[in-house]
């Protein structure tokens, strides 16, 4: 196993971060849909955000910082995730990912695993 570019400390909090973002339907509620939104303010970043903590074994490679529960509903979330990625078009409108009962599964994974 290499070694961890980030200690497993911060690399669960920018997870945890990046996670109660997607899990927040209230805060995506109102500033993906705001007329004033910042261009970090969409699902597209959400879910960009979370690839940058995720990817490339990151949760294999920070495995013992999770309980058992944890580790189950991480790998879950990101799992869905992915699902959720490929199933849907490259670029997100926030009205349609608000509408869609997929992203209220992604939500809740994300939510499992805060």
């Amino acid at each position: 196993m290499k070694e961890p570019q980030i200690p497993a400390e911060r690399w669960v909090g920018n997870l945890l971060q990046a996670a109660e973002l997607i899990a927040n339907r209230e805060y995506q509620e109102t500033r993906w849909l705001a007329a004033d939104a910042f261009a970090w303010e969409t699902p597209d970043e959400a879910i960009n955000t979370l690839d940058d903590y995720v990817l490339d074994g990151s949760i294999e490679q920070f495995a013992e910082t999770f309980s058992p529960v944890q580790s189950r509903a991480v790998v879950a979330f990101r799992d869905e995730v992915n699902r959720y990625c490929k199933a849907t078009p490259q670029r997100l409108k926030p009205r349609d990912v608000l509408a869609d009962p997929a992203w209220e599964i992604v939500r809740q994974k994300a939510l499992d695993f805060v």
